[in-house]
C-alpha cells in the first residue's frame, strides 16, 4: 500500500559547544522547563476548577463562578501581523488587525492563548527574551500535544494519562522550528557548525551530508549523558514516502521469527540467534557505581556525587547503544535471504505485567511468584522485543520489503504441520506431535507457524475452522460422487 506522503527522514549529529554555549543551552532548557510546568498548570486549573466528581453534582456544573475563571483570560486578541497562510492568489489570509475571540463556546483557545501570553512572559521575566522566539513556541505546543492527548480520544477511543510536570532530569530538549539548509556552514576555521540563534555557531560532527532534493525543516537540540546531540528532520517533496511494500507473502520469500528469551530470534529455516543480555552482563559494574552512589546520598551537592551519576548515566547509554546496534544488524542480516519476515504481535505490557496479589482463608497475602516474575520482567526489558520489531519495521522500509505480524494466541501449543494442540510448559523446550509424528524444537515449530499464518492471513483457530470446513466439503463431494 503506497501513500502519497513527503518523504521525511532524521539525521542524528554530535554538537562540540564551546563552554559558554553549553551554559547557554542548559540554561535555555531550564527555563523552557519552567515554563512547560507554568503552561501545563495553567490548563490544570481550568480543567480541574470545571469539573466535580459524578456523585457530587451535575457535570454540567461548575464549582467556580464562570467570571472567577476567566478572570486572567482576555475575551478577544488583535493580530499584530499578517498570517504566513497565503490563499491561492498570494495573500494572506488572516491580516493585522483582525480580532480573535480567546474563548469559543466556554471553551478557551489555550494553544493561541498561551501562545499570545509569550509576549507577556518575556516582560515580566527578561531572562526569556534571551531565547529565540521558535523555541518558546515550541513549549506550547509541547504542552498542546500533552493535553490534547489526555482530553480527546484518538481514533480507537483511547486517551492518554494525565501529563505530568517535568523534573529536571526529565526535560532535555530544545527545538528550533524553522531551520534551512543555510543554518548549516561553516566558520573562521573551517570547521562545519550549525548556526542557532541566541547561541550561535555550534561546531558539530557532519559526519553525513543531507542528500540532494533534501531541506532541513527542523532541529532539536537534546541533552544526552555524554554531551550535545541535534536531531534535523529533513525532507523532500518529490519523493512520495513509501509506507508499506506490497509483497505477497509466499513460502519461498518469507520467514518466520520467534522471539523469546531461550533464544532471541528462532527463525523457520532452522536458524537460531542467542540472547545478547547487554544489561545483564553490565549488572555487576553497574551495580558497584550504585552502590559507591548510594554512600554519597547525603551531599548530593559534592562534585564526586555528580561524578558518579553522569557514570552510571554514560553506563546505560552505553547499554542502550549496544543493544540498538546488534539489533540493526540483527534485523540486516535476516532479510538477505527473505522479502517477507513473519513475526508476532506480541502485547509487551501483558508479558510485564506484576502477579496479581493471592490471599489465603484468613485474608493474609501468600506466595504468588512475583518473586520470580521480576527477574523475567528484566529479561524481557533487557531483550526490547518491541523495539526491535520496529527496527525490523524500519529496515524493511529501508529495503523495500515487509513485515507481518500475526495473532501470537497458541502459536507455540500447535503442530505447524497438522495444527494439533500438543500442550507445553515453559519448561518443555521439545515439540513431539503424536498425530502426524513431527519432532523438533519447540522454537522451531512456532517459527514455522508464525510463518504458515502469515501467509493465509489468519490465526490458528480461524485456520483450524477452515480447514475442518473444507475437509467436510471433500468429503461430502466425495459421498456424492460414490452414490452416483
Amino acid at each position: 500500500m503506497l501513500v502519497e506522503v513527503n518523504m521525511q527522514l532524521t539525521f542524528k549529529y554530535k554538537l562540540k559547544p564551546h563552554k559558554p554555549q553549553c551554559k547557554i543551552i542548559d540554561q535555555t532548557i531550564e527555563l523552557c522547563r519552567r515554563q512547560y510546568n507554568f503552561r501545563l498548570g495553567e490548563r490544570f486549573d481550568w480543567y480541574d476548577s470545571t469539573r466535580t466528581p459524578i456523585n457530587a453534582c451535575p457535570l454540567n456544573v461548575s464549582i467556580l463562578p464562570v467570571d472567577v475563571i476567566y478572570q486572567n483570560i482576555p475575551e478577544f486578541r488583535v493580530q499584530t501581523r499578517d498570517g504566513r497562510k497565503l490563499d491561492g492568489n498570494g495573500v494572506p489570509i488572516t491580516k493585522k488587525g483582525d480580532i480573535h475571540p480567546n474563548i469559543v463556546e466556554g471553551y478557551v483557545d489555550w494553544l493561541t492563548t498561551q501562545l499570545a501570553d509569550l509576549k507577556q512572559t518575556k516582560q515580566i521575566f527578561p531572562e526569556y527574551k534571551e531565547i529565540h522566539s521558535q523555541v518558546l513556541q515550541d513549549v506550547v505546543n509541547r504542552v498542546e500535544y500533552a493535553f490534547s492527548r489526555f482530553t480527546k480520544p484518538d481514533k480507537n477511543g483511547k486517551t492518554s494519562g494525565r501529563p505530568r510536570f517535568k523534573g529536571k532530569h526529565y526535560y532535555n530538549s530544545i527545538t528550533y522550528t524553522q531551520l534551512t539548509n543555510a543554518h548549516i556552514v561553516k566558520d573562521e576555521r573551517g570547521r562545519i557548525c550549525l548556526d542557532l540563534a541566541k547561541i550561535g555557531l555550534v561546531p558539530m560532527v557532519f559526519h553525513r551530508s543531507i542528500p540532494n532534493g533534501f531541506k532541513v525543516k527542523t532541529g532539536t537540540i537534546i541533552r544526552e549523558a555524554d554531551g550535545y546531540y541535534v536531531s534535523l528532520v529533513i525532507e523532500d517533496k518529490r519523493i512520495p514516502d513509501q509506507v508499506e511494500a506490497e509483497i505477497l507473502p509466499t513460502e519461498e520469500n518469507t520467514k518466520g521469527i520467534d522471539l523469546g528469551l531461550y533464544h532471541y530470534a528462532f527463525c523457520s529455516d532452522g536458524t537460531e540467534y542467542d540472547v545478547p543480555k547487554f544489561l545483564r552482563k553490565s549488572a555487576s559494574k553497574l551495580a558497584k557505581l550504585q552502590q559507591r552512589l548510594d554512600k554519597k546520598k547525603s551531599d548530593k551537592t559534592a562534585k564526586s556525587y555528580r561524578i558518579l551519576r553522569n557514570k552510571i548515566a554514560k553506563l546505560h547509554q552505553h547499554i542502550a547503544r549496544q543493544r540498538l546496534d546488534w539489533q540493526f544488524k540483527l534485523a540486516y542480516k535476516l532479510f538477505e535471504d527473505c522479502d517477507v519476515i513473519a513475526v508476532e504481535d506480541l502485547k509487551l505490557k501483558n508479558l510485564i505485567r506484576r502477579n496479581r496479589a493471592k490471599i489465603d482463608q484468613d485474608g493474609k497475602f501468600t506466595e504468588n511468584g512475583q518473586s520470580a516474575k521480576s527477574g523475567l520482567n528484566k529479561s524481557f526489558l533487557d531483550a526490547a522485543f518491541g523495539q526491535f520489531v520496529n527496527v525490523l519495521k524500519f529496515v524493511a522500509w529501508k529495503l523495500g520489503k515487509r513485515v507481518i505480524e500475526v495473532n501470537p494466541s497458541e502459536t507455540s501449543q500447535h503442530c505447524w504441520n497438522c495444527l494439533n494442540r500438543v500442550s507445553k510448559t515453559l519448561n518443555d523446550r521439545w515439540h513431539d506431535c503424536d498425530n502426524c509424528g513431527e519432532s523438533l524444537n519447540r522454537d522451531e515449530n512456532s517459527a514455522k507457524l508464525i510463518k504458515r499464518l502469515a501467509i493465509v492471513g489468519m490465526d490458528v483457530t480461524s485456520l483450524k475452522k477452515a480447514i475442518t470446513k473444507a475437509e467436510a466439503i471433500v468429503i461430502e463431494e466425495a459421498s456424492v460422487l460414490c452414490v452416483a
